[in-house]
């Protein structure tokens, strides 16, 4: 139950978060200005914009975030594990990178408009055409000396396991002969009071908006970022992806008791 001081930080944040927000729609002007003289110079500074607003945004909403590893350099090809709206700004928060995302998330209101003004690209895994075109893009911002981050699960979990990989992205990496870096996401709670799948994971039928401004009552979330030492390589899209699972799950620390959760609970949600 949300105590009265719980509801009272929840509004103090998003009011808050609604400033900081205004803040950075202002500020993308500058990179509009900037691709004038160098669409290079511009992306990069687009990027940093995002990692600004993600860490001020994440401190405002009591969000630590521990990075183990070292953040590759770009350009680079990085997969990570889906268990929350909030992992692109964990991301965001230490590793200069932009997204490629299901296309469902481009059409929510509010997040959707600000991460593709963000410079995230969008695949509708739903047509197998898009996959190509998704590809391009992909490429071309590689070209700019960017990062691209993708989550390979394709929907958000309650952090019980690693699901299956999706592999048709992994052709990026062998288009491009990038190898794969790999990160993994670890969030718990101190309190004994809140259940971190349910408060801050996203998955199954959870509807954003309450979920959402449940988190924002919480005192306090942590979060760890694990890199992997070292990338991977394979020679098929299908075997590079199992690789990059595999180092993945090295990684993985399960949040919850798997057992606990029936398979039909935990099938996800598109993101």
């Amino acid at each position: 139950m949300t105590t009265l001081w719980g509801r009272i930080r929840a509004l103090l944040r998003l009011a808050l978060l609604i400033v900081i927000l205004l803040t950075l729609v202002v500020s993308w002007v500058l990179p509009l200005l900037l691709a004038l003289v160098s669409k290079a110079a511009a992306s990069h500074l687009r990027v940093r914009l995002m990692a600004i607003w993600a860490q001020v945004s994440l401190w405002v909403m009591g969000v630590k975030v521990q990075l183990d590893g070292m953040p590759p350099k770009p350009p680079f090809f990085l997969v990570s594990n889906h268990l929350s709206y909030l992992d692109i700004l964990v991301l965001w928060s230490r590793i200069d990178t932009y997204f490629l995302a299901k296309s469902e998330l481009g059409s929510w209101p509010v997040l959707g408009p600000l991460i593709r003004a963000a410079g995230t690209l969008f695949i509708n895994r739903r047509r197998r055409g898009d996959v190509k075109p998704a590809i391009e893009r992909v490429k071309s911002r590689l070209r700019l000396g960017n990062g691209v981050t993708f989550f390979p699960e394709g929907t958000s979990s309650s952090g019980g396991r690693l699901l299956d990989f999706k592999t048709s992205l992994f052709e990026v990496a062998l288009e491009t002969d990038l190898p794969v870096h790999v990160a993994c996401l670890f969030y718990w709670l101190d309190s004994k009071q809140h259940v971190v799948e349910k408060e801050v994971c996203w998955w199954g039928d959870m509807s954003f908006g309450p979920h959402f401004l449940h988190m924002l009552t919480l005192p306090q979330i942590q979060v760890r970022i694990r890199l992997a030492d070292s990338p991977v390589r394979g020679p098929n899209r299908k075997e590079l992806a199992a690789l990059a699972r595999e180092r993945m799950q090295e990684l993985f620390e399960p949040m919850h008791d798997w057992s606990l959760v029936q398979p039909d609970e935990d099938a996800g949600i598109p993101l």
